[in-house]
C-alpha cells in the first residue's frame, strides 16, 4: 500500500511540475506604438491593435475617407510604406523562462519585424499568426520592437505588371494573402491599408506548451439528392435535416479593428431577431474575430465558414500554395472548438466565375486547356 502511495505521489508531483513549466505567461504589447510615412519620417501616436488609416485619422492628418469623395483623395495611403515602433521593459520573472516568443496574431500584410536593431521575421500574409524566439534578444528595459510595412498595392500592381504564367482575370490581388475586399468591392470602398491589426505579445515559458485536443461528438452532412427537379440542398445537423435560413456576412466596418463585441452583438441580435440561424463568412473579408464566433455559439446561429478566396482563380506557384497551408492550419485550429460552425467551404465563387462570368472565351482557352488549367 505504501509502495503504491508512494508511486501515485511521485507521478502526480512529476506531471504537476511538467505542467507548470509548460505553462504560458503572456505580456501584451499595446503601449507607446508610434507610425510614420517612410518617406517623411514624422511620428505620431499610433494604436495597435489597429491599422494605418484609423491612426491618420485619429492624428487629423486625413478627412473622413465615407464622406463625399474623400475615398479617392486618399488613395495615396496605399501607394505610401509605413513604420511602426514602440519601446518596452520586460520583468526578471519574464526574461528568466527558457524561451520567449514574440508573437503577432495578425500582421497586414507585407512586413519585416526588428527587435533591438535585428531582423526577427518577414510577414507576408494577413491571416497568419506570426512567431519569432527573442530569448537573446530582451534586456530589462528599453525594448525598440519596428515593423515596416510595404504597400500591398505596390505588390498588386508590380505583379499586374510581370508576365506570369497564370492567366488571372480583373488584376493580380490573388498573388496578396490579404482581406481582398481591401482592394475594393462592389459594396464598399477601396482603402488599401497596412497595420498591427491583431494583438502583439511576449510569450514566456519552460517548455513547450501542451497542444490542446478539441472533439466534439457532432456530425454534419450537407445532402445533395437528386429529383425531377434538380437538386436538394440541406443540411442535417447529427442526423436530424435542419432547415436554414440566413444572410451573407460581409466584415461590419471596412476598418475591421474598431468593430467592438457590442457592434456583434447588435447585429448578430438582429439576425436572432429575424429568426435567422445561419450566417455565412464571406470569402472576400477575414476569419472573424474570436468575439463573433462566441456570440454565435451561444446565440445558437451556424457558420457556414469560408477561406479567404474570392471571385478570383488563384496562382499555383509552391510558395503560394504553402503560404495558404500554413494559413488553414493555423485558422482551423484556432477556431475548431466552436461549436457554430458547421462547414468550412473552400472559397467565393471562383468555380462559378471560371465556368459562368465568360473568362474561358475572354481568353480564348478552349475545353481542354480549361480543365488542365483547373486541375493544375
Amino acid at each position: 500500500m505504501s509502495k503504491n502511495y508512494n508511486h501515485c505521489l511521485f507521478v502526480f508531483l512529476l506531471l504537476s511540475s511538467l505542467f507548470a513549466n509548460a505553462q504560458v505567461v503572456s505580456k501584451k504589447i499595446t503601449q507607446n506604438w508610434q507610425f510614420t510615412k517612410q518617406s517623411d519620417n514624422k511620428w505620431y501616436p499610433a494604436k495597435v491593435p489597429g491599422e494605418v488609416h484609423l491612426d491618420l485619422l485619429r492624428n487629423k492628418l486625413i478627412d473622413d475617407p465615407f464622406y463625399r469623395d474623400n475615398e479617392k483623395k486618399l488613395q495615396w495611403i496605399e501607394k505610401e510604406d509605413w513604420n511602426y515602433k514602440t519601446i518596452f521593459d520586460v520583468s526578471s520573472a519574464l526574461l528568466a523562462n527558457k524561451n520567449l516568443d514574440l508573437v503577432f496574431d495578425g500582421l497586414d500584410t507585407y512586413a519585416e519585424v526588428y527587435l533591438n536593431n535585428k531582423l526577427v521575421l518577414k510577414a507576408d500574409n494577413m491571416f497568419r499568426q506570426w512567431k519569432a524566439n527573442v530569448k537573446g534578444l530582451l534586456k530589462a528595459k528599453g525594448n525598440q520592437l519596428v515593423v515596416k510595412f510595404k504597400s500591398a498595392q505596390n505588390k498588386v500592381d508590380a505583379l499586374a505588371k510581370t508576365d506570369v504564367p497564370f492567366i488571372i482575370p480583373d488584376n493580380a490581388r490573388a498573388y496578396v494573402r490579404k482581406a481582398q475586399f481591401h482592394f475594393g468591392w462592389d459594396w464598399g470602398p477601396k482603402l488599401t491599408g497596412v497595420g498591427i491589426w491583431k494583438e502583439v505579445r511576449l510569450e514566456a515559458y519552460q517548455n513547450k506548451p501542451v497542444e490542446k485536443k478539441f472533439v466534439a461528438p457532432v456530425k454534419t452532412e450537407l445532402i445533395q439528392e437528386a429529383d425531377e427537379h434538380g437538386a436538394s440542398f440541406y443540411f442535417k445537423i447529427d442526423g436530424k435535416p435542419v432547415y436554414m435560413k440566413g444572410a451573407n456576412y460581409i466584415p461590419a466596418d471596412a476598418f475591421v479593428t474598431r468593430t467592438t463585441k457590442a457592434d456583434y452583438r447588435k447585429l448578430l441580435m438582429m439576425a436572432k431577431d429575424a429568426n435567422m440561424n445561419m450566417l455565412r463568412v464571406w470569402g472576400g473579408g477575414i476569419y472573424e474575430n474570436d468575439d463573433f464566433y462566441d456570440l454565435c455559439d451561444s446565440l445558437g446561429i451556424y457558420v457556414w465558414q469560408d477561406f479567404m478566396f474570392a471571385g478570383q482563380m488563384v496562382p499555383g506557384e509552391d510558395a503560394f500554395f504553402e503560404n495558404v497551408k500554413q494559413e488553414v492550419k493555423y485558422q482551423v485550429k484556432r477556431l475548431r472548438h466552436h461549436k457554430s460552425i458547421v462547414l468550412w467551404c473552400g472559397n467565393n465563387e471562383i468555380d462559378e466565375a471560371w465556368n459562368r462570368w465568360g473568362w474561358q472565351k475572354q481568353f480564348n482557352i478552349n475545353q481542354k486547356d480549361s480543365v488542365k488549367l483547373w486541375t493544375n
